[in-house]
């Protein structure tokens, strides 16, 4: 009985703590700096974009799911070689610290990426893939600042954890790429606008 008793009472405070927090919806979009760790590439330059859920959980502590596409991957040095081109879904969850009182915030965005040219969405796909791996665990860091006519800007760091190749890729005649992991490497600056 105390145990259903005690299960009653922590479901009551984490019920009423929930209706205080305040949500919204958004959009965000941006320009993504992306490269490929370990390799001869150089950055590219591209955008991201995505939906937003502003879940405010007390005056420092926002909860932000995140929902989009990027485009990333690294421009090649050599004109007879080509870019390497990776389109992303992403799911993100932004953990957003605030300073109290100024819009001032810090960001912790772990998420996943998944690479839709190898993937059952198949939305952006040449017929034999990309040949790489499916899905990205990602880690985001970050700042920002948020308005209170709901316009936001975020600078973030974004560094891939899984080998962006699957198997074998020979696009680049290196021991280097035999013996080395590539992982994604993305610098994101941008607005966010919520409703």
């Amino acid at each position: 009985m105390k145990k259903t008793v005690l299960f009653l009472l922590i479901a009551m405070v984490g019920v009423s703590s929930f209706s205080q927090s305040r949500t919204s919806f958004g959009l965000r979009s941006g320009v993504n700096v992306s490269n490929l760790s370990n390799t001869d590439l150089e950055s590219k330059t591209s955008f991201y974009l995505g939906a937003l859920v502003h879940i405010k959980i007390s005056e420092i502590y926002v909860l932000q799911p995140e929902l989009g596409y990027s485009k990333q991957g690294g421009q090649t040095k050599f004109a007879t070689e080509e870019d390497v081109d990776i389109h992303y879904l992403t799911i993100s969850v932004a953990n957003k610290f605030f300073i109290k009182n100024t819009g001032f915030h810090f960001i912790i965005a772990p998420g996943f990426d998944f690479d839709m040219d190898d993937s059952l969405i198949n939305l952006v796909n040449e017929s034999e893939g990309n040949d790489v791996t499916f899905i990205d665990i990602n880690m985001g860091l970050g700042i920002g600042k948020e308005f209170k006519n709901g316009l936001g800007i975020e600078v973030r760091y974004k560094q891939g954890l899984v080998d962006v190749f699957s198997g074998n890729w020979h696009r680049f005649e290196s021991q280097q790429y035999e013996d080395e992991n590539q992982f994604n490497t993305v610098f994101q600056i941008g607005i966010l606008y919520k409703f």
